[in-house]
């Protein structure tokens, strides 16, 4: 799990949907505002992804266990937008990678 203090709160989640810019990975979409602070993110898992609570919090999980690796500055609501065949966190971590080189500044 993350720490609080990586992880967006209510009011900045809002704020983010509505003045983030969009990018779109294979398993992950995500809006993303650039902002001077360290990474701060939340991820959002739809009932058509995952219908059990239980596979929601185990995607959820596997993609803050990918960020914890990941450095930069904004604030990032990511979507998961289909389950990957594959490993969890490697899938993960590969299309975050590539959606933050391309939107954030390190």
């Amino acid at each position: 799990m993350l720490p609080s203090d990586r992880r967006l709160r209510t009011t900045e989640v809002q704020e983010v949907l509505a003045r983030g810019k969009a990018a779109r990975g294979v398993y992950l979409s995500a809006k993303i505002l650039p902002t001077l602070h360290p990474i701060r993110v939340a991820a959002v898992i739809s009932k058509k992804v995952a219908k059990k609570a239980v596979e929601r919090n185990r995607l959820r999980r596997a993609l803050y266990r990918a960020l914890v690796s990941l450095v930069g500055s904004g604030n990032v609501v990511i979507f998961i937008q289909k389950t990957p065949h594959e490993a969890l966190v490697p899938a993960f971590l590969k299309d975050l990678t590539l959606l933050l080189q391309q939107n954030i500044k390190k």
